[in-house]
């Protein structure tokens, strides 16, 4: 039981009260018993250094713009994608806030480690659906997918790998595809419930309508690209240095180099009417007004390059270059056809 006060001690208490002396007496006493001491978890502790949280925000500017204009030539209509958060959280609070139902992409992107996880909204799913039917409107968004709006869904964020690899591309090159589409959260763990992750937040329009789309990526997916997000690495000379320019280079020689390109030899233009071209028979012989001794044009890409004889090689008809055509003569060879 609580201590009971005396006639004069309250007497004492109500004159101190009148006077205004207890408030400043009652701090005084208190000094530090009054400070708010704060707990640290050290579940919750930030987990993604400030240049790797700068480094997302580059690339993921990147990639809302590339998404807009992607989503704007698949589904003809304006799209505008803006970030409305980039933020650290547990992999728990991410999975408790996602809607229902709900689209969600597993995705692996060499060379980062696990999964990453793609969510779309209800509303910006039905967007999609809508559109690509052939409506105007979002419709119904609280009944579950379809396998055919899933598998439409589907198709259409495997698109878009190509435009997240690009945007990443600035920073390292990946190579990202998406492993399956999910539309419950309890089977889409990719990692453990405390594990920190980062959270991007697109919000994307379409006319009157808007939905949200987020990307999920774990603290232990970037471990082995830990360095490369360092906006200091790349900002400080101006150009991204990660010391495969050199192997990129030559990967894209290598590929111009065996890119085919079409090779067509012409011979001198011969006329002849549309009643010539019906009546033709088989075994009929098609005068040509080439003299034997005048070379070919070889064209290719339908520019003339090339002027070449006629011959065979083996037991094939083969071309002998004699003359390589110059920009000028090449334009005025086209002129003159």
């Amino acid at each position: 039981m609580s201590e009971i006060l005396s006639q004069s001690e309250i007497d004492e208490l109500l004159s101190a009260l009148m006077t205004g002396d207890s408030a400043a007496e009652a701090e005084a006493s208190s000094g530090t018993s009054t400070m708010k001491v704060k707990e640290y978890d050290f579940r919750t502790a930030n987990r993604f250094p400030k240049e790797q949280m700068r480094t997302f925000h580059v690339v993921f500017e990147t990639y809302s713009q590339l998404l807009s204009n992607s989503l704007s030539s698949i589904l003809r209509v304006s799209c505008e994608c803006e970030i409305l958060s980039i933020e650290e959280c547990s992999y728990s609070e991410f999975n408790n806030s996602l809607p229902a139902p709900v689209i969600l992409a597993v995705m692996e992107a060499h060379p980062m480690h696990g999964s990453l996880l793609m969510q779309m909204s209800p509303e910006f799913a039905y967007m999609l659906i809508s559109r690509l039917f052939g409506g105007v409107t979002t419709g119904e968004n609280s009944k579950q997918f379809t396998e055919i709006e899933i598998a439409l869904v589907e198709r259409i964020l495997r698109t878009q790998c190509a435009v997240f690899d690009e945007a990443w591309d600035k920073v390292i090159a990946l190579s990202m595809h998406i492993d399956r589409i999910e539309t419950s959260p309890q089977f889409a763990q990719i990692t453990a419930p405390n594990e920190p992750v980062a959270v991007i937040i697109i919000n994307i329009t379409m006319g009157d309508e808007s939905g949200l789309m987020s990307i999920c990526i774990p603290q232990t997916a970037i471990e082995p690209i830990a360095q490369q997000l360092n906006t200091r690495m790349w900002f400080s000379s101006g150009i991204r240095d990660d010391g495969r320019g050199e192997e990129r280079l030559a990967a894209i020689t290598g590929m111009l180099m065996h890119t085919p390109i079409p090779m067509t030899a012409y011979f001198e233009q011969t006329p002849a009417t549309v009643s010539d071209i019906v009546n033709l028979q088989v075994g009929d012989v098609i005068k040509l007004d080439h003299p034997v001794e005048q070379p070919l044009t070889i064209k290719v890409q339908h520019i003339p390059k090339f002027k070449a004889t006629i011959g065979t090689l083996g037991h094939k008809y083969a071309m002998q270059v004699i003359e390589v055509l110059m920009e000028e003569e090449a334009q005025n060879e086209s002129l003159t056809r």
